[in-house]
């Protein structure tokens, strides 16, 4: 399990660090140069769209679109064991989230007009709540076993009926993002309701 989530967060770390790095520069950048926002005001926005809205979604998009060939190779094997596949995926959801906002709070320091980082980003430290940060890490690893899971289940009987490999994978990307979507609504509204309170200046 541990092989196949090292090689997975390989061949997914470059573009979810480029990811995250892009949309750092770019809240910060928005918010303190066009909107005028002061820059502690610009990183908690940062940090609240990375951890409640869009970091979880898109760490789990764009390792599914990476790692879906891996899966369906894997389900067509007539016995192959999906146990270490799906733990794997777990494990490397919660690790990517990690890596997704760690390059966006270095994207957003960078973008940022303050001169000293070093408090910049002490300041960030000190804000970011271990419990936003957990919460945000389970919903990035929840999101993805659900999403590998589903693939391999809809892969294996897809390929079973000798439908093309490349129909499978297309179709299955809607399916994700379909069922992304809705496990995302699910959580916000049933399991764990966004809390958009601003903090003190």
């Amino acid at each position: 399990m541990l092989q196949r989530a090292e090689t997975a967060g390989e061949r997914c770390g470059g573009p979810v660090l480029l990811a995250g790095l892009v949309l750092g520069l770019g809240v910060v950048e928005l918010s303190s140069g066009a909107l005028g926002q002061t820059s502690r005001f610009s990183l908690e926005l940062l940090i609240l769209l990375v951890l409640q809205l869009v970091g979880p979604m898109l760490v789990t998009l764009i390792a599914m679109a990476l790692l879906l060939p891996r899966w369906l190779e894997r389900c067509s094997k007539p016995h192959a064991d999906w146990g270490p596949t799906v733990a794997a995926s777990a494990l490397v959801g919660a690790l990517l989230l990690l890596l997704f906002l760690s390059a966006a709070i270095a994207g957003g320091v960078l973008a940022s007009p303050r001169a000293d980082l070093i408090a910049e980003v002490a300041e960030i430290s000190r804000d970011l709540m271990l419990t936003d940060l957990l919460r945000s890490t389970l919903r990035a690893a929840v999101f993805l076993v659900v999403l590998c899971g589903w693939s391999l289940l809809r892969g294996r009987r897809r390929l079973q009926r000798n439908i093309a490999p490349a129909l499978v994978s297309s179709d299955l990307m809607v399916e994700g993002l379909t069922l992304l979507l809705g496990l995302k609504l699910f959580w916000i509204t049933a399991i764990d309701p966004l809390h958009l309170s601003a903090s003190a200046p």
